[in-house]
């Protein structure tokens, strides 16, 4: 019976379909004819996609490109094989797998990698076609909203397995976007006493539900001095001079982990680098960890942070009002946190 009706799916495939797409003026959903599936590709019905920082930037700065999108699940609509019937969720960053660094264990720095939502159109559609290679099916007991949180939840174990947590680290956040409390989320399970830098009230509730310590961007200084944390990470980018703030936070020979994508060039204190013997580093996107793909690992997760993750989808928005969905996530008033669309 699952055999006939992927086999139906294939055949019923409407011959439009609405896809959002980036214009000088903004975000925009279209009608457009689905493409050819390339080999070895599959097609995927939407079921849900988050609105993430990235997009963001793009949508406050807007310029004429492709469909974003890249916190997408999905279920099967077409494929040249039965796969199975599940939620699947896509790992956006579609790594080449034959360039020095794939070869060598190092697809996030993949040099022909390209981004779902970014070089490929993304999820923010009724359909988005993606590699076999790069699904992971879903626990069955996951909705599609919790579901979409599996790709930021990656880059927050990427970011925790290069700050080498350990169980009695103590650990400042700095910023409390989705990034920012999934990072204070998952370093709570790694590390010891985890602290975040709020800047909304709406913030400093999650955080605490979370079972993190909140702290007001004004009272940042003060605790950092008196917490003397291990590692800092910082999660804001943007024209902030956070990692100028997480190099005076973190404590002698301590580590700082680095995750804002920031729009310019950033203040760097290299004498506080220097006299601290502070160990700097970035941390792009999930890749290999010691014990295999760490976005296979968050996905693993996620059933774990039910709960967790439900207390970060604050908005929920149709495909067809794309445009008040980025409103909404771009306006810290409406108490967002994480925006999804569910097409």
């Amino acid at each position: 019976m699952r055999i006939e009706a992927w086999r139906r799916c294939r055949l019923t495939l409407s011959d439009v379909m609405r896809q959002s797409q980036w214009t000088d003026q903004g975000i925009v959903l279209r009608e457009v004819e689905p493409p050819s599936l390339e080999p070895g590709w599959v097609r995927l019905k939407v079921a849900a996609c988050g609105i993430c920082g990235s997009d963001l930037h793009r949508y406050r700065h807007p310029t004429s490109g492709l469909t974003p999108g890249h916190e997408v699940v999905g279920t099967i609509s077409q494929a040249s094989r039965h796969m199975p019937d599940a939620l699947h969720a896509i790992e956006p960053w579609l790594a080449c797998g034959a360039c020095e660094l794939c070869l060598a264990g190092q697809r996030q720095l993949c040099s022909h990698g390209r981004l779902l939502g970014m070089s490929v159109p993304g999820g923010l559609a009724d359909y988005v076609d993606a590699p076999e290679t790069e699904l992971h099916a879903m626990d069955h007991s996951l909705t599609p909203t919790v579901a979409s949180m599996v790709e930021p939840l990656a880059v927050a174990t990427r970011a925790i397995h290069r700050a080498q947590l350990k169980l009695d680290s103590r650990v400042l956040v700095l910023g409390a976007g989705t990034i920012g409390l999934l990072l204070g989320l998952v370093a709570r399970d790694s590390g010891g006493r985890v602290a975040i830098v709020t800047r909304h009230p709406h913030q400093s509730r999650i955080a605490g539900e979370l079972g993190l310590e909140p702290v007001s961007e004004a009272d940042a200084e003060a605790f950092a001095a008196d917490l003397q944390p291990d590692v800092v990470f910082e999660s804001v980018g943007g024209q902030a001079r956070t990692i100028e703030q997480a190099l005076q936070a973190v404590r002698p020979s301590g580590r700082v982990v680095v995750l804002g994508l920031f729009s310019g060039p950033s203040q760097l204190d290299t004498r506080a680098l220097l006299m601290k013997e502070v160990i700097l580093t970035g941390s792009r996107v999930y890749g290999i960890g010691d014990n295999g793909h760490e976005f296979a690992a968050a996905a693993r997760r996620v059933p774990r942070y039910q709960r967790e993750l439900t207390l970060l989808q604050t908005h929920q928005f149709p495909l067809a009002e794309l445009p008040a969905a980025f409103a909404a996530a771009a306006d810290k008033s409406t108490r967002a946190v994480k925006v999804t669309v569910l097409p």
